[in-house]
Order: structure tokens, then sequence, then C-alpha cells
């Protein structure tokens, strides 16, 4: 696991990447302020931001937060395609979580609750589980290293988010308002990814936002989220745990592994590949 290595970021997902000066803007003007050594700089104002993001986050035991996603799939005729999703994210270190999805793309509610993970989608009337006797941590894992399912907000809910992290530059862009709080803006290089991380200036330093940009697919897909809500209180055990609703049925093809499943249309891992 990493923090965003969920999504084979390499840091680098939970997980979990535009523009600094030294980089190309959105719209693809160069930006003369680039600094020439950018992929081998590690720069210490960011390295220090992201080690109390970790500890906030690690620091965590019973927890939930709200993410706004935007998420790109990339088709094989080059398209492509964002996509928006909301998410509600209840956890208990080490061995529970709930993620409730509603999206453009996808509706969909995970449970684990230490001895099973499950995951229901309602417009479709199915659900799906699998065996879990397991912390967090080794069923994220196992669902990435088996079936292929994958999440970049996996990384902010192991017991370690940064345990990981690898980068090749570390950059301390500047200060930047994220939903009215003024943050840190840190960018990161991996190999492969390129990411970008919104940390409160003030407060506890728990992320504000992520942007993910994923270098070794066509047309460079991206993952963004948007934090807020963050809540450190006991949750009861009833929110993990998974009782079927009525009229719908058990449907485990989701947990065909990897190897087995034909090669699908959406090519992007962090939109295409996701449990929610």
């Amino acid at each position: 696991m990493s923090f965003p290595a969920r999504i084979r970021m390499g840091i680098a997902a939970l997980a979990l990447a535009a523009l600094l000066p030294g980089l190309a803007a959105a719209a693809g003007t160069a930006d003369q302020g680039k600094p020439k050594d950018v992929q081998s700089r590690l720069e210490p104002q960011a390295l220090d931001v992201l080690e109390k993001s970790c500890k906030a986050l690690s620091a965590l035991k019973e927890f939930s937060f709200h993410a706004d996603v935007a998420l790109d799939k990339v088709y094989e005729d080059g398209s492509k395609v964002q996509y928006s999703r909301v998410m509600q994210i209840s956890v208990r270190r080490p061995d529970a979580f709930r993620v409730v999805t509603s999206g453009d793309d996808i509706k969909a509610a995970s449970f684990f609750d230490g001895k099973t993970f499950t995951v229901l989608q309602p417009e479709k009337k199915i659900w799906s589980q699998i065996p879990a006797e397991m912390t967090i941590d080794a069923v994220l894992d196992r669902l990435a290293d088996v079936y292929g399912l994958e999440s970049p907000l996996g990384d902010l809910i192991v017991s370690q988010p940064c345990a990981r992290l690898k980068m090749t530059a570390a950059i301390h862009v500047g200060k930047a308002v994220v939903n009215h709080v003024v943050c840190d803006h840190l960018f990161f290089q991996a190999p492969g990814a390129d990411w970008q991380l919104w940390v409160p200036e003030n407060g506890p330093a728990l992320p504000a936002k992520m942007l993910i940009t994923d270098k070794t697919l066509p047309n460079d897909p991206q993952f963004q989220a948007t934090f807020s809500a963050w809540k450190e209180k006991p949750i009861p055990a009833k929110t993990f745990a998974f009782t079927a609703p009525e009229g719908t049925t058990r449907d485990d093809a989701l947990f065909t592994p990897a190897a087995s499943k034909p090669a699908g249309k959406a090519k992007s891992r962090a939109a295409a590949k996701a449990v929610n």
C-alpha cells in the first residue's frame, strides 16, 4: 500500500496530481518558471507538510469523512470522459470500514467488518461477498492483487497511509484555498505518476484535496477528490455489518480473479476498476 499506491502510482494511492510554477498550465501553456531539476527535487518544506498530514491520518482510529470525486475513464478509441462521484467513508481501524458511493457511473456500497467484504449494487439489486477475516490493509491488498479491484481512497484508511511512499520530486507550490480554507499546495512526482496534495495550513493536517495523474495510461487520466466533514468519534459496529436488502440476490461475479476477466473497454484503473 501507499498513499496513492492503490492505483499503482508508485508513491505513490489513496492513492491518493496541475499545476505549479514549473509545470505545464492547464491549457497546455508552458510555465517559464519550471525548475530544471523538478524530477529530482525533494524540498524540505514539502516533506514537512506531508509528514504532518501522514501523522494526522495515522493517528485516527474511528473516523469518517466525505469525498467529492471527479475521475477520468479512457476508452479504446482514445476518448476521455470525466465522471463525478460522492462518497461517504466510515472507518474503524484496524478491521472495519464502509464506503457508500453515488455517482454518474456507479451506485454502490462496500462493507467490511473484519470477517467478510461485501459490495452492494442497489440499482442492479445484487450483492457480492468474500470471506475476509483480516485487517483493512490485508483486505485492500487482496482486492487489488487477486481481483483487480482498486480505489485511490483506500490509501487514506490503512493503518500507516504513508509507510511506502516513494517519490522523485516533492515541491511546495505555495498557498491555495480549498473549501474556503487556506492550504499548503504540494506537488510530487513518482515513476508513472504526478500527484498533488492540499493540506490545511492551520488545524488538523488532514487532506483537503488530492489529484493524481496516471502517466502510464493513454491520455493521462486523473483522479481528483476533495475532502470534507472529517470526524473522529466512536462508530457503532452495525455501521460495518451487511444485511442483504429485501429483493436483492447474491451474485459473486464481481469477485472473479483478475486474470480470468476479459479486457474491458475502459482503460483507467482509477475509474474502471474501482471497488467504489
